[in-house]
Formats: C-alpha cells, structure tokens, sequence
C-alpha cells in the first residue's frame, strides 16, 4: 500500500514539475500537452468530444499572442514508434483576405475562438503519439509564437 501512495505522490509531482497537462482523457485516448520554451502563456485549449470514434471535433482556443498575428504559420511534426510520420507547415495568417477571424489581434489582446474541425479518415494504431506544434507570428521562425509538445495517446 505504500508504495502505490509512494508511487501516486511521486507521479504527479513529477508529471507538475515538467508542466505537463492534461488535455482531455476518455476510454479511447488521452491527450496531454506542455510548453517547450520557458516564456509565461496565457493559454487555454478545449477539445470536445475527447474521442478519436468521432469524426468532427469543436475546439475553443483562448491566447494572448506575444506579438501581432498579421502572419502566423503553423509547424507540426508527428512521431510514433520513433518514426517522424508527418511533417507538414501552414501558413494560416498572410495579412491578405484571411479566412480566420483571429488574423489580425494583436500583441495583448484577447484570441479567444471556437472552431470545427474533422479529418482521420483512418483509424489510427494504438500507441503514443507525440506531437511538436509551433506558431510563428512572422516569416522568420525567430518569431514563435507557442511551442507545445503534444501527447497523444491512443488506447
């Protein structure tokens, strides 16, 4: 019995100091994230349903950008079973006829927006996932935005 409290103490003492937070958790997966950089974030992040069995998602985002969103590109990269099995970078905000209504805030303001989004046509292999998402707030990648190291864990 000691050792589960002795386990239970260490294990969340642990999972804090790395700054590590929980997502969302169901019976099909659990999704947990941290920041990779050492700047305070004003930062909130929902996803409902916490499922991978459904095909569309809802998704509400609160941030205080540290700079001016006129451009933002997003950079992703996918690893399972030590294989990188996606990387992919977006520009999201160009300044010009942007389609997202967050294009545009400012360093300081409030970015707080609900949006849907589906995909996975295929489901994915039980296991982690890990998940490296940066925004940059400008063509060069001096200017991040967020880094966050996201883990997904299908079961």
């Amino acid at each position: 019995m000691f050792q589960l409290v002795f386990f239970i103490l260490f294990t969340s003492g642990f999972t804090e100091s790395q700054g590590k937070k929980v997502l969302c958790s169901s019976s099909d997966v659990e999704i947990s994230y941290s920041f990779c950089d050492s700047m305070d974030h004003v930062f909130f992040l929902s996803i409902v349903p916490c499922s991978f069995s459904k095909s569309r998602w809802k998704a509400t985002l609160l941030l205080i950008p540290r700079s001016d969103i006129i451009f933002l590109e997003v950079s992703v990269n996918v690893w399972y079973d030590d294989a990188n099995v996606l990387e992919r970078k977006e520009v999201i905000c160009s300044g010009f006829d942007d389609d997202y209504s967050f294009c545009g805030t400012l360093k300081g303001e409030t970015l707080n927006t609900t949006f849907e989004f589906s995909g996975l046509k295929m489901k994915l292999p039980k296991g982690i996932y890990t998940i490296f998402l940066r925004l940059f707030s400008g063509p060069s990648e001096k200017n991040l935005q967020l880094c966050t190291n996201v883990t997904l864990l299908i079961k």
